[in-house]
């Protein structure tokens, strides 16, 4: 979830960006709102955007297995845990979400309450509410508010104009960006994109209504006009201070030649860059599940090996898993192929082979009496673990001023020597990467995985959570 956050405020701010430097000062403001209704939107959108060929063009990464994860430091247990998550102390982000949430809502109701309240002036069906003793003037949704103290000289320009709002259906442009404000409130960029919808609403009801008039005299009354305003942000106020000056430099200028309209090809690359993104790039963080497919197929390969037949419940299985197998990523697609790759008289001993279909895994020293590859498995993990709280400074937290939950992610390569090789880490500070990197380069050689009788490298990836008190 963290993941798909950080695209979607990625990508609004690259869509604003273009918007605010390639076509903000143009004058296809139709163009422009359909610009800034839409980014939003595809922003949420595109991160659950996969395009197979984009993935295909780019070499995939090697396939590692997920060890366990490591609990080090003042943890309530240093051991390994097999569970998912340490409980009792993570931040509750539903809980804030949700509160976020709550809180969006109560200060879009209270406004819209202000809001209808201005209706017990209408009389009848109308749809021109006179507000007394009031010299505002705003539009929402098809009914048009404007004060009794507006002067008569002014009220038939203004009307002029807020019926364009109410034409084009300005005011449903600003609730969807109000329900957005809802759901994502923690997301500056969608108050930025209301913003600028909104200006560009006025620049489009401009347009229309100096029509009937010179340009100079209409802007005049702009700077002359007394009308107050209204601070609710999903109605169309006619006299919103904070964009006379750029209402004015608009209506000044001379309209864009056809040929801009080009610039809005720049949407296009745009997209594609950010679907090539999402279809090659890997989740930030390693995700865990209590049983992940790969895993699936090496218990039903080991249950079956000396069985000449199917059962029933044993066929459904394999279907189901093959079914998620197709679902999956183009790494998880080799895993399958490695399966039928060892049936195969070529096969390939240079490969990295992935644990679960390895046929004998890496032995830990002193896991030789483990009887098959899950219990060789278990007490290599377990060897690890207790490697790691034993050699890992956990002085060093403290050290570097850190406090709270601190995740690490390793991956190393047994080689087909049985020696670690290839460590790599990714930690929220470098000095944890080095440490994380020595104590895993201390693991000892180890006797190396066997596919089809010949040395193999087999990747793992190893999660170790470091609490600082």
């Amino acid at each position: 979830m963290g993941q798909y956050i950080i695209e979607v405020l990625c990508f609004q701010a690259i869509f604003l960006a273009v918007y605010l430097t390639f076509f903000r000062k143009e004058t296809f403001f139709q163009w422009n709102r359909g610009y800034l209704l839409l980014t939003p939107l595809l922003s949420m959108l595109l991160p659950f955007v996969s395009i197979a060929a984009f993935r295909a063009a780019v070499p995939s990464g090697e396939f590692a297995t997920l060890l366990p994860e490591i609990f080090i430091g003042s943890g309530p247990d240093t051991g390994i845990d097999l569970g998912t998550e340490a409980g009792g102390f993570g931040i509750n982000w539903l809980l804030i979400y949700s509160l976020g949430v709550l809180g969006a809502l109560v200060f879009f109701g209270s406004k819209l309450w202000r809001l209808t309240q201005y209706f017990k002036y209408r009389t009848g069906g109308e749809k021109i509410i006179q507000i007394p003793e009031s010299s505002a003037a705003f539009t929402f949704l098809n009914h048009i508010f404007i004060g009794e103290e507006v002067e008569p000289i002014s009220r038939k320009r203004i009307l002029a104009h807020e019926h364009i709002h109410v034409k084009q259906r300005h005011t449903w442009d600003l609730l969807y960006f109000e329900i957005l404000r809802v759901i994502f409130w923690f997301n500056p960029f969608i108050y930025i994109f209301q913003k600028e919808i909104t200006i560009v609403h006025e620049y489009l009801a401009d347009a229309e209504a100096v029509r009937d008039t010179s340009k100079e005299e209409y802007f005049t009354q702009l700077l002359n006009a007394t009308f107050g305003t209204q601070q609710l942000s999903f109605i169309n106020s006619f006299f919103n201070h904070s964009f006379i000056k750029n209402r004015i430099i608009m209506l000044q200028k001379s309209k864009s030649k056809k040929i801009a309209i080009a610039k809005y090809a720049l949407i296009l690359p745009m997209i594609v860059g950010m679907l090539f993104y999402v279809s090659c790039s890997e989740d930030s963080q390693v995700e865990k599940t209590e049983t992940s497919i790969e895993t699936q197929l090496a218990d039903l390969k080991l249950a079956l090996e000396d069985r000449e037949s199917l059962s029933d419940a044993e066929t459904e299985q394999l279907q189901a898993i093959l079914r998620q197998a197709e679902n999956k990523n183009a790494s998880d697609v080799e895993i399958i192929e490695v399966v039928e790759v060892q049936e195969v008289d070529d096969f390939d001993p240079n490969l990295d082979i992935p644990f679960a279909v390895i046929d004998n895994v890496p032995v830990f020293p002193g896991c030789e009496s483990a009887g098959d590859n899950t219990a060789r498995k278990k007490c290599m993990s377990e060897s690890i673990s207790k490697m790691v709280n034993r050699s890992f400074n956990t002085k060093l937290g403290s050290d570097l001023g850190l406090s709270g939950i601190n995740r690490i992610f390793v991956q190393f390569k047994i080689d087909k020597n049985g020696n670690v090789t290839n460590v790599q880490s990714r930690a929220p500070h470098p000095e944890l990467e080095t440490e994380a990197e020595r104590v895993i380069k201390l693991l000892p050689q180890m006797k190396p995985g066997l596919q089809k009788g010949k040395e193999v490298g087999v990747l793992y990836s190893l999660p170790i959570t470091f609490k600082v008190e």
